[in-house]
């Protein structure tokens, strides 16, 4: 018989704090096949892959066997540099940090082409093009000489893919490799990054995704696997309480559209734009566009990879200026909004955290514009932030390090939380969660709105769950904002439902 491809037993991980991560982890990925773990956020699904990748810490005690298909011994016995010139040709790996991933000095070209070079192989420059095409890149073949902060957090998201496949590995190992991405492209890139490995192991938080592109379905929940079968029937016949819970919360029931709110105007935009050098012209990421938001009122955005929706909200938020257009906080035209009164919830959430700092510093301070607070004070806010958004058992002295990416977006919400602003602008705040957890920091938003009279900008692919909380929902496309219609009508229901 064919060994598998990759084949773990009895896993098991204890980070430095004393946190298992995984608790006797055992299963196996055939060639040819796809499989998805899936499971709430922090359950151990990132610790698995990574232990696989061999990306844990020094410190990080890892215990078990790891093998794959045509190497003959426990890859966890070898040393660092063995290790990673047996699996470097092997294992792919698609992060779930695809901003993490990259040298920021360095040019999205020279990322993607990094493993033929490794190899001693040529890239070619065609080649590349068409691989980064085929994943929905426009004008691929001057992007390759941009850098990683002139991409959006989507698109760097493929050509992550497009470079962990670039050696057509016996096993991918993808960490939410399409978080960021909206629902058509998600399918896309899932076909490709299947097409361009011998097999798959991928992580997911959406269970339609994992229905549509993965063979077999593994759940798991407190670092431990609960639940182990073929898509169909995990989806359809789930044994074990927590598969129960993650569909339930799968489903998603739309908002009523409603009339904006007789509420003073906190936010507004008119006729700003916004255009980027690319290469020797050019690029509009945002067309005239005009917006308001109200106090008490969440405004979501909803549009392909790509299509401006970043770019916007960065202006709506004062971060970046318009090339034309007037922005106005609180009715007053200005430079920027007043500290404080506009909190961001970024797409990256490990990066937006100083991973110098512990977990307390970061959370408070937005209170420190406008006030002393000591060190005690502070650590006993942050304890009573992190409970709000379901993570209370975290400690306020870890480091970002140590968190998982969608405890660190929990934490990147617990901090605009805490300066109780008058404006929340978001950028896919759920792209890293798992349904439930997804579904109760939407809740923690629209509650925020109308018990606080928070308003909030919030930018999203996922039409279905930003429906289930926005007053308002526009559609983005290349550039342009369209407010005619509320596409919560067209969304695409199967998706969100899996059967």
């Amino acid at each position: 018989m064919t060994p598998p491809a990759v084949q773990v037993e009895d896993l098991c991980v204890t980070y430095p704090n004393g946190h298992r991560g995984a608790i006797g982890v055992t299963f196996a990925v055939d060639e040819g096949e796809s499989v998805a773990l899936v499971g709430e956020s922090g359950c151990g699904k990132t610790t698995t892959l990574r232990s696989i990748q061999g990306l844990l810490g020094a410190r990080t005690r890892i215990t078990g066997t790891i093998r794959i298909a045509d190497v003959d011994v426990d890859v966890l016995t070898l040393r660092p540099r063995e290790r990673h010139l047996l699996t470097a040709r092997r294992l792919g790996y698609v992060s779930q940090d695809p901003y993490g991933a990259y040298d920021p000095l360095r040019t999205v070209g020279h990322h993607v082409r990094e493993p033929l070079l490794i190899q001693g192989r040529r890239p070619d420059a065609a080649d590349l093009t068409a691989q980064l095409t085929a994943v929905g890149i426009p004008e691929a073949a001057t992007r390759l000489g941009q850098h990683p902060h002139q991409w959006s957090g989507g698109m760097l998201q493929r050509a992550t893919i497009v470079a962990g496949t670039q050696l057509s590995p016996l096993v991918t190992l993808a960490d939410e490799p399409t978080s960021a991405l909206d629902a058509d492209l998600a399918d896309n890139v899932l076909s490709t990054l299947r097409a361009r490995s011998r097999a798959v192991l991928f992580v997911t938080h959406d269970l339609a995704l994992a229905a549509a592109h993965a063979d077999r379905i593994l759940v798991m929940h407190e670092g431990r696997i609960v639940e182990e079968g073929t898509a169909a029937t995990v989806l359809r016949q789930p044994r074990h309480d927590q598969t129960r819970l993650l569909l339930a919360a799968s489903i998603r029931a739309p908002r009523l559209v409603r009339t904006p709110p007789r509420t003073p105007t906190v936010a507004s935009a008119s006729g700003v734009t916004k255009r980027y050098r690319s290469g020797t012209g050019t690029l509009t990421a945002v067309q005239p566009a005009d917006l308001s938001i109200h106090a008490g009122e969440i405004v979501g955005v909803v549009g392909p990879s790509g299509s401006g929706k970043s770019t916007l909200l960065r202006m709506v938020s004062g971060m970046e200026p318009p090339d034309s257009g007037t922005l106005t906080w609180n009715g007053q035209a200005s430079a920027g909004p007043t500290p404080g009164s506009v909190m961001p919830i970024s797409q990256d959430p490990l990066s937006s955290l100083d991973p110098r700092w512990p977990l307390w510093r970061s959370i408070t301070e937005p209170l420190t514009v406008t006030r002393r607070l000591g060190k005690a004070e502070r650590i006993r806010l942050a304890r009573e932030a992190l409970t709000q958004v379901g993570i209370g058992h975290l400690d306020p002295l870890a480091r970002p390090r140590q968190l998982s990416v969608g405890q660190a977006q929990r934490v990147a919400i617990a901090r605009a939380l805490i300066a109780r602003p008058a404006l929340i602008v978001a950028d896919e705040p759920t792209a890293s969660l798992d349904v439930r957890t997804a579904q109760a920091m939407m809740a923690l938003l629209r509650d925020l709105a109308d018990r606080h009279g928070v308003a909030q900008f919030i930018v999203s692919h996922d039409v279905a769950l930003l429906g289930t909380i926005a007053d308002r929902l526009l559609t983005m496309t290349d550039g342009h904002l369209d407010a005619a219609a509320d596409p919560r009508a067209h969304a695409d229901a199967p998706r969100q439902e899996p059967s």
